[in-house]
């Protein structure tokens, strides 16, 4: 069960910091190019939503790998929860069929990341 955890984690940590990384680097035009919903935020907001996906996914993999501070693996897994139950409500707002189901296959795995790590397995 470990070992799928840290698969579960390395693959969601991939996606937020590659989705984060984006959202900072990239200027409000050209993201709308990828990700249609972009024109529905500021681009101070997606600033904001990028650091937190790229601080999430960071959290996901580096205390394990460093065996320091473990309780920020869950800790990580609720924040990115919490930013993709949102996503899922602009989703569903927007009737964007695809990406709401993606999301929740990303929020179903977050939760099994948070109750693995916090009730389950301990690194």
């Amino acid at each position: 069960m470990n070992i799928a955890l840290w698969i579960i984690q390395i693959i969601i940590a991939a996606l937020f910091l590659t989705t984060g990384s984006l959202k900072l680097v990239l200027t409000k035009d050209n993201l709308i190019k990828v990700f249609e919903w972009i024109e529905d935020f500021t681009e101070q907001r997606l600033r904001l939503i990028g650091a937190f996906e790229v601080l999430g996914g960071l959290g996901l993999f580096l205390p394990g790998v460093y065996s320091t501070l473990q309780i920020l693996i869950p800790i990580a897994a609720i924040g990115l929860t919490i930013i993709m139950v949102m996503a899922s409500f602009v989703h569903s707002k927007r009737k964007e069929t695809k990406d709401l189901i993606f999301n929740i296959i990303v929020l179903v795995l977050l939760l099994l990341v948070v109750a693995g790590r916090l009730f389950l397995i301990r690194l």
